[in-house]
């Protein structure tokens, strides 16, 4: 009889020990998700939200809060598009000492001597295709863009297209001397120390300036995109425009570095994934757009100008000067760089 009861108490208590258990498991749960930090992260960038640039960055944004709410931290961003928080001259810094989290970069606007081989963007005539263009992004290529960008205190994570670059202005522009003795905004170094040399008075502006600058004949003509002319109504300004794709070009997305490492492993490929989602869809947005842009352009009354085979070896010509140029500049890494431009336009 003793054993029995004793044997029952047994029983009982082993059915409080395992309730208690079980009832701790889900407090231990219910407490993780609880307990999940969350982060407010600003993204900033140059572009209408609407451009294939603001694309990237507002998908980008989308991906990163719906793939972080299950990682360690939640990042909840807020974007910044259209130069409203920085101008595309502000972004390098504003992101280098983490007055944002993401944004913008044009290689351009970077400064010192790491930023040198990055210029190879900046370099007229440079990429055959869109694709090639791609080809070289995804590979070595940008590889060595980020291990750079790391030594500018940031982390590169993606490609926001751009599109493609041409020459515009109040006077026609066929062959390199017809830019001689125009003030012209420039496009990046490359492609403003190729206007000086040909004998025109490049002036850096942001693309937010351009319309003013021309309506008050500050300048004569300006490089951007067609995309950029139409966005910002550039055409009701503009007479004439190349159609030669002066550039292909694309930003580059990035994070400030001290910010990125700051980050669990989980929260960091979350970026990453977002990154490649918005990448694909900037990239799809850019070239289908280029087309409808220039034919926007031509329905607005502007003048393309397509250069002849004699023609485009002229401006090939006139290019030739940046190239040796920027190898002098950037050494081992810039001589690598267009080694790997080359082949990914020979593929």
């Amino acid at each position: 009889m003793f054993m029995k009861k004793l044997l029952f108490l047994c029983l009982i208590l082993l059915m409080i020990l395992t309730g208690c258990s079980k009832g701790n498991d889900s407090v231990a749960k219910a407490g993780d998700n609880k307990n999940q930090k969350t982060q407010t992260i600003k993204i900033a960038y140059n572009l209408p939200k609407e451009h294939a640039t603001g694309v990237y960055f507002e998908v980008l944004a989308e991906e990163i809060d719906k793939k972080t709410k299950d990682t360690s931290i939640h990042l909840i961003p807020s974007t910044f598009s259209n130069g409203q928080l920085y101008n595309d001259t502000q972004l390098p810094d504003a992101l280098a000492t983490g007055g944002v989290q993401i944004g913008q970069i044009t290689t351009g606007f970077l400064a010192g001597g790491e930023a040198k081989p990055l210029q190879v963007t900046d370099l007229p005539l440079l990429f055959n295709s869109w694709e090639s263009m791609w080809t070289a992004e995804d590979g070595e290529f940008g590889d060595i863009f980020n291990t750079q960008f790391e030594k500018l205190g940031m982390k590169l994570i993606g490609w926001p297209s751009y599109g493609t670059v041409e020459l515009y202005g109040s006077k026609p522009i066929k062959v390199p001397k017809d830019v001689s003795g125009q003030i012209m905004r420039g496009f990046g170094q490359g492609a403003s120390l190729m206007l000086e040399e040909l004998g025109a008075s490049p002036v850096s502006m942001s693309s937010q300036e351009i319309y003013q600058a021309l309506e008050h004949g500050a300048i004569d003509g300006y490089t951007t995109g067609p995309s950029s002319v139409i966005d910002r109504s550039l055409y009701e300004v503009t007479k004439y425009g190349t159609d030669m794709t002066l550039l292909s070009l694309s930003f580059q997305g990035a994070t400030n570095l001290n910010w990125w490492e700051s980050l669990p492993e989980d929260v960091q490929k979350a970026i990453e994934e977002a990154s490649e989602i918005a990448q694909e869809q900037s990239r799809k947005e850019a070239k289908e757009k280029d087309l409808v842009y220039k034919k926007q352009l031509v329905e607005h009354g502007i003048e393309l100008y397509t250069p002849s085979e004699t023609e485009m070896g002229l401006w090939k010509e006139a290019a030739s000067n940046r190239y040796k140029a920027y190898v002098e500049s950037s050494g081992e890494i810039g001589e690598r760089l267009l080694e790997l431009v080359e082949k990914a336009n020979e593929q």
